[in-house]
């Protein structure tokens, strides 16, 4: 009985600890229905996400790549034309996402901790505007899933904890991002 009582407090005591609690979240899948799912879950073990390159054209983007730590993704959506690309600073992660789709993602802009934001696209379209932020404070951007084919036709957003990013999170809900920096 004593061994029961035991086991009780210390299963208790291990499922109750602060080390174990997930704040993670999910934001999307913002656009249309086309294209092939990915999802680049795995590509977070590599590290945070420290750049992008995305391409686009006058209506929509083509694709988006992502740098995990020191390695890059595979290209989703199109490998036709040049990139424009971005780079975190170490300690600095994205914690809001404002973007534009219809049947493809037409704009995003990633805003980070530190409060730089960069956007890629046409920043006039008829699409469906939205607003990606994690559920959690001191949260990043881990991740990104979606479909994609010739373009990037939808995508989402995985939020969670990093151990390297500095704390702040500026996203704080706001609807109105710093000024935005072309890249």
């Amino acid at each position: 009985m004593v061994a029961l009582i035991l086991l009780f407090f210390l299963c208790a005591g291990v499922s109750g600890s602060p080390a174990q609690t997930r704040l993670s979240s999910f934001s999307g899948e913002y656009g249309g229905d086309g294209g092939d799912y990915f999802d680049q879950s795995s590509n977070q073990l590599d590290g945070p996400m420290t750049a992008l390159k995305i391409r686009a054209n006058d209506r929509y983007l083509l694709s988006i790549q992502v740098r995990y730590g020191d390695s890059w993704s595979i290209t989703e959506g199109s490998t036709m034309g040049s990139p424009t690309g971005m780079e975190l600073y170490h300690g600095e992660g994205f914690v809001q996402v404002l973007g534009r789709f219809g049947s493809y993602v037409e704009y995003l802009a990633f805003r980070t901790n530190l409060g730089r934001v960069f956007a890629f696209g046409s920043s006039s379209g008829s699409g469906i505007s939205f607003e990606a932020e994690p559920m959690f404070p001191n949260t990043v951007l881990r991740f990104i899933s979606g479909r994609s084919g010739s373009s990037v036709n939808a995508l989402g957003f995985h939020w969670d904890e990093d151990q390297w990013i500095e704390t702040g999170n500026q996203s704080s809900l706001s609807t109105q991002p710093s000024t935005i920096i072309s890249t």
